[in-house]
């Protein structure tokens, strides 16, 4: 009987143990893919490979002062610059949810400055396009949901006992595009 006591109570401590935070990271990412597509009319190639400025949204858990549970939400647009002399254009959308256990390596004593590393799973879902104006027009898309993984370090520092900046790196693949990603992010812990 007491074991059957101890599962709901634990079950809501955990709150009590963890702090929430939520997040906000803006950043360039430059993809890395294969992704090309022909016009075999004017024999000519494009590729969606341009380098994407991005906000996503973070939102965890911090169970201590080294572990937390991390989920994210952020979203691409990369494209290749139009070609006006024969009016055709592509992009590749990427809507990306992440969920990564997160480890902080204190770098200092008053815990002001910390490394971070995190690694974790990946959903995306990609939007390829491809069009052509003029006398024969064209339109032709692709989706992909992909699974991927997700790796990142960064540098934090604590402004406040609940605001922290941070600058990270993070690298995402999947079998569908991989990306690089420079990010610098805010942090609020409530």
């Amino acid at each position: 009987m007491k074991k059957y006591c101890l599962s709901p109570l634990l079950a809501c401590a955990l709150p009590a143990f963890a702090s929430p935070y939520i997040g906000l990271e803006v950043g360039r990412a430059m993809p890395h893919h294969d992704i090309t597509v022909y016009d075999l009319a004017t024999e000519q190639k494009l590729s969606p490979d341009s380098t994407d400025g991005f906000i996503a949204l973070l939102a965890g858990y911090h169970f201590d002062n080294n572990f937390a549970l991390e989920m994210g939400y952020q979203k691409n647009y990369h494209y290749h610059e139009s070609d006006s002399s024969n009016l055709w254009d592509v992009s590749l959308q990427a809507k990306q949810f992440s969920l990564m256990p997160v480890y902080a390596l204190s770098l200092t004593n008053s815990r002001d400055w910390s490394l971070k590393m995190k690694a974790g799973a990946t959903y995306t879902q990609y939007q390829l396009s491809a069009t052509k104006a003029g006398a024969d027009p064209l339109h032709a898309s692709k989706q992909s949901n992909e699974l991927g993984m997700v790796g990142v370090v960064g540098i934090e520092y604590h402004l406040t006992d609940n605001v922290s900046m941070s600058a990270n790196f993070k690298y995402q693949a999947d079998s569908f595009s991989n990306m690089s990603m420079m990010t610098l992010g805010g942090q609020y812990d409530f």
